[in-house]
């Protein structure tokens, strides 16, 4: 799997958002919840 570098005010970001849970799960459910919002049609 590719590596995805950010700045570390977007981790702290992502780490708040996560809320406990683990980063690559909250990282799926923000990228499922993108795709739900920006798919035309939808």
């Amino acid at each position: 799997m590719p590596t995805i570098d950010v700045s570390e005010h977007l981790y702290r970001q992502i780490e708040s958002a996560a809320d406990g849970e683990d980063l690559d799960a909250a990282m799926w459910k923000m990228v499922g919840r993108y795709q739900r919002g920006n798919t035309p049609g939808d």
